[in-house]
């Protein structure tokens, strides 16, 4: 049974800001990788747990894209849902607060 992705507004804040951040610089390479973070999020509605748990954050498991870029997001069994959580740059210092 395939799961149901839903975004969550930090999400998609973090992402908007990121995306705003690269496309000063390059929109092309801006766009691709937006895409590419919503395609590869919205694949989690097959198999969602093929991507690690995060040792520090019980529940929560997370992909990389593009090097830098860590999306985490959390599975819920009963109701077959995917919650997309955060989108983080891995090149600063800290990691973001999860809800």
């Amino acid at each position: 049974m395939d799961f149901k992705v839903t975004f969550q507004p930090l999400f998609i804040e973090d992402l908007e800001r990121i995306i705003r951040q690269i496309a000063r610089q390059n929109p092309d390479a801006a766009r691709n990788l937006g895409e590419r973070i919503i395609r590869t999020a919205e694949s989690l509605s097959f198999f969602p747990e093929r991507y690690p748990r995060v040792r520090q954050r019980p529940g929560v498991r997370r992909f990389i894209v593009g090097n830098h870029f860590k999306v985490f997001y959390r599975v819920h069994y009963p109701g077959h849902a995917v919650q997309i959580l955060r989108c983080w740059d891995g090149r600063r210092a800290h990691h973001p607060p999860l809800p």
